[in-house]
């Protein structure tokens, strides 16, 4: 594993030292790690957006992280008026197939 060296400002640095039972390089890493897999997102967002194709390493991230680009896509405002409809009724008028569209 490879090591880097954090700096932070002082009183950063007394508030932590009150909170010695937290691994520090723990909270650091998992920080950097959400923040390489947002980016990661964005990238292959960018692509599905664009309608490039999305190799195949980026299809098995993707199942790894159970995370599509179209995740990340509003509800079209015709669906979200289906669902409000659909509530009042208390049934569901729409199929699978609908929400692809």
């Amino acid at each position: 594993m490879a090591n880097i060296t954090l700096s932070v400002p002082q009183n950063l640095r007394i508030e932590m030292d009150k909170h010695s039972d937290i691994r520090w390089s723990e909270v650091a890493r998992n920080a950097i790690l959400e923040k390489m897999i947002h980016l990661r997102k964005l990238e292959i967002l960018r692509k599905y957006v664009d309608k490039e194709p999305i190799p195949e390493k980026d299809w098995e991230w993707m199942d790894e992280h159970d995370w599509h680009p179209v995740d990340e896509l509003p509800m079209k405002k015709s669906f979200i008026a289906s669902l409000k409809a659909s509530r009042k009724e208390k049934s569901y008028p729409f199929s699978l197939s609908d929400l692809k569209k």
